[in-house]
């Protein structure tokens, strides 16, 4: 009886510490790191290289068209103008709305990343939100990126970011 508590005792360990361990350290994602700078510079066209390319966006359109069949889907060029376009409008806001609240971009800090699994039923994609705690000035806020994908294993801003103060 006690060795069957005790495997089962292992077991659960086992699980516990795999979950943990196998995490991805989501500080040192390109998508991250490519979030920071860009706020940290305020440059608009860095924040461009964090969102599907091309080829990103070719792969993902026969994955929604078989989980959506009746979807229309427009095209890649129109799809990736459509992202270009939020990224930079959310960029700005968040950087206007920043700067109301008194934080020097320049002087952010990464404090650290949590991330929420938030999958998309229909579509075999890793998606989650991930939020970047930052402090400027003693100032805590946080970066949100909401539904952002990992695609063909890089992770990518897929939502446009959010600012808010903590």
């Amino acid at each position: 009886m006690k060795n069957q508590q005790y495997i089962l005792l292992l077991i659960i360990s086992l699980f516990i510490s795999q979950n943990i361990f196998s995490q991805e350290k989501f500080e040192k994602t390109k998508l991250v790191t490519t979030v920071f700078k860009a706020l940290k510079k305020q440059n608009e066209k860095k924040i461009l290289r964090s969102l599907p390319t091309k080829e990103d966006i070719k792969y993902l359109i026969p994955l929604v068209k078989t989980a959506n069949p009746k979807e229309n889907i427009p095209g890649v060029d129109s799809i990736i103008l459509e992202f270009k376009t939020g990224a930079i409008e959310s960029f700005r806001k968040a950087i206007k709305k920043g700067i109301a609240f008194g934080i020097e971009w320049d002087n952010i800090v990464l404090q650290k990343v949590k991330y929420e699994a938030n999958p998309e039923p229909k579509l075999q994609i890793e998606r989650g939100k991930i939020t970047l705690v930052c402090s400027s000035n003693e100032k805590k806020f946080l970066i949100i990126l909401k539904k952002s994908s990992k695609i063909r294993g890089t992770w990518r801003l897929m939502n446009p970011i959010k600012f808010t103060l903590i």
